[in-house]
């Protein structure tokens, strides 16, 4: 999304992150820890690692430390200002679709 912005204002530079949005239900949200915690992922800026905060649309921060992807920063969200819900987004994606964590 950061990135995608740079390029529409003809920035040279990149996001050097990996934004993420999800459903925040149950079953996604234990995958969620299961794939952190392979990718030795720590929480890295407010809010703390608490699930709650991503149901009031805040976005949470990783940096993994697993040796295949150490140091790329994971940016998680449920909610983005001013688009619509995660089932508005998955619907106007392009056909190539976005992963599902």
């Amino acid at each position: 999304m950061g990135g995608q912005a740079c390029v529409f204002y003809g920035a040279a530079e990149f996001s050097r992150d990996c934004d993420i949005v999800i459903v925040a239900d149950k079953q996604n949200l234990n995958r969620l820890t299961t794939a952190l915690e392979e990718l030795n992922a720590e929480c890295i800026a407010v809010p703390p690692m608490e699930w709650s905060h991503l149901d009031r649309g805040h976005a949470m921060h990783f940096r993994c430390k697993h040796p295949d992807a150490v140091g790329i920063r994971i940016d998680l969200m449920t909610k983005m200002r001013g688009c619509g819900d995660f089932e508005t987004l998955w619907n106007n994606v392009p056909p190539f679709k976005m992963l599902m964590v």
